[in-house]
């Protein structure tokens, strides 16, 4: 493989916000700390619903106008912008989808995206070609790229880039049990704790409030945390969506999605069931722990 890559990230959308109660109206109800970005530092965040359960999750980045710039994907991006009118009231607020940028993910670190800010959560540095930033959940997992269009074939060319398949970052993301490619409905009927956004840098607790907040804050006050999505390695046979997963006797949890595949474990069971093959009516799987969760 070319040791410098990039994958198209083309099933995201850049909604850019703008106006002067643009921090305010976004501080008073997405789940991480406004005030945390600056032109050196993106964020990631989700928007829930008042009961506390999943909306949408996106990266917020600053452009160099000053503009906030929110990449989500394509699938969920129109609604998400109807929710994000329906909250805005009368606040002094432009919330636009914008052809400007296209999303990339690189693996390359050079005098164009710079080695000094790879291994930090959310580091961000803007060029000409656009905006870089290590992705804001984990240490070291890759750095994104949010592109002027017009620049996109020069940074190729410059970087001497081999464009992959966005399968690769589908299956990077998967194996890394990042939440990425499975649908938004698939997740709408859970806790933000429960989709491990907490531990992935998704939720702040010490903003104040935000949509959501009081039944967030409780249960991770009160540890009522019982069950958490888990991506799990299909071995062989195959499997349905809503599926329960049995073992010893018991319903430990159920199927999530599929491509990729992630399951709705129940804690209590966990221990022993990593890298434990889990015979099922027509299948077999293992659960995996991804290396950052600690439960």
């Amino acid at each position: 493989m070319n040791s410098n890559f990039a994958i198209n990230l083309d099933h995201k959308d850049i909604i850019s916000i703008s106006g002067e109660d643009s921090l305010n109206f976004l501080q008073n109800i997405i789940s991480n700390d406004v005030n945390l970005i600056t032109k050196d530092k993106s964020i990631y965040s989700c928007l829930l619903s008042p009961q506390g359960k999943f909306l949408y999750d996106f990266m917020i980045c600053k452009a160099p106008n000053d503009h906030l710039l929110l990449q989500c994907n394509k699938e969920i991006s129109d609604d998400f912008i109807n929710k994000l009118k329906i909250y805005r009231l009368r606040s002094k607020v432009e919330i636009n989808k914008t052809e400007e940028y296209q999303s990339f993910f690189f693996n390359v670190a050079n005098e164009v995206i710079n080695t000094s800010f790879n291994k930090i959560k959310g580091s961000t540095i803007q060029n000409n070609y656009g905006l870089f930033f290590n992705d804001p959940r984990l240490d070291d997992f890759g750095i994104h790229g949010i592109i002027y269009t017009t620049k996109v074939k020069n940074l190729i060319k410059d970087l001497n880039l081999k464009l992959l398949d966005i399968n690769i970052f589908k299956n990077l993301c998967h194996n890394t049990g990042l939440i990425d490619f499975v649908p938004s409905q698939a997740l709408s009927n859970y806790f933000s704790l429960e989709l491990n956004l907490k531990e992935l840098e998704g939720l702040s607790f010490k903003k104040g409030c935000f949509v959501g907040q009081e039944n967030t804050a409780r249960m991770n006050l009160k540890n009522k945390v019982r069950r958490r999505i888990l991506p799990f390695q299909l071995i062989d046979g195959s499997v349905e969506i809503n599926q329960e997963i049995h073992h010893n006797n018991n319903v430990i949890g159920s199927i999530l999605s599929l491509d990729p595949n992630f399951a709705i474990i129940k804690i209590e069971e966990t221990n022993n069931l990593f890298n434990l093959s889990i015979p099922l009516e027509k299948a077999t799987i293992k659960i995996i722990k991804p290396f950052w969760l600690t439960i």
